[in-house]
């Protein structure tokens, strides 16, 4: 998380570099623009700053980054506002609880987290979840989580698109929290 204070006319920053991520600091040709690029095994990060002046400290036993700079403006404390807001989601992953209601519905995954679906039709769907991952945590109960919103998102409506819920029996696929409403069935005229 990003933090910062004055000291001497330097504003500092504060950065801890989570688990399993790297980053690379360079320095452009005119010495005008501060380069960092952000990687782990799925995400990257790339951005820079515009500075003349600035210190930097890394310290290898807490991953805490610490970057001084002495040109700072309102535009840039916007630019670290959303910086904050990215790196944040790093320690905040997204959930979405799903559940599914129906007589012989079941729901597979396979260990490359491909979703396998067995709701009575005649061949098997499949659900490629590249960026966000899925637990059981009943036979009827899945929690899709994952470090982006979008995608969270992204693959449990694609689930929930599988096999939509009907409104007469009320079987099907929804969220956990949310409200359905059952529809009466048509009642004959004729008695």
């Amino acid at each position: 998380m990003w933090y910062g204070f004055k000291k001497n006319n330097y504003t500092n920053f504060y950065l801890h570099i989570p688990y399993k991520w790297n980053f690379l600091f360079l320095i452009s040709s005119c010495k005008n623009f501060l380069f960092f690029i952000f990687f782990s095994k799925d995400y990257i990060f790339k951005f820079k700053i515009k500075n003349i002046k600035y210190k930097l400290f890394f310290d290898k036993n807490t991953n805490l980054l610490k970057l001084s700079l002495l040109y700072f403006n309102n535009f840039n404390k916007i630019y670290w506002n959303f910086l904050t807001l990215i790196f944040s989601s790093i320690y905040k992953p997204f959930f979405k609880k799903i559940k599914f209601k129906g007589k012989g519905y079941y729901i597979f995954k396979t260990l490359k987290n491909t979703i396998t679906f067995q709701f009575g039709y005649s061949h098997r769907l499949y659900l490629y979840s590249y960026f966000s991952s899925v637990v059981f945590l009943t036979k009827t109960v899945i929690l899709v989580f994952g470090l982006l919103k979008n995608d969270v998102l992204k693959t449990s409506y694609n689930i929930i698109k599988v096999k939509k819920l009907n409104i007469y029996t009320g079987r099907g696929i929804r969220f956990s929290k949310q409200i359905i409403y059952k529809k009466s069935g048509k009642v004959s005229s004729y008695k």
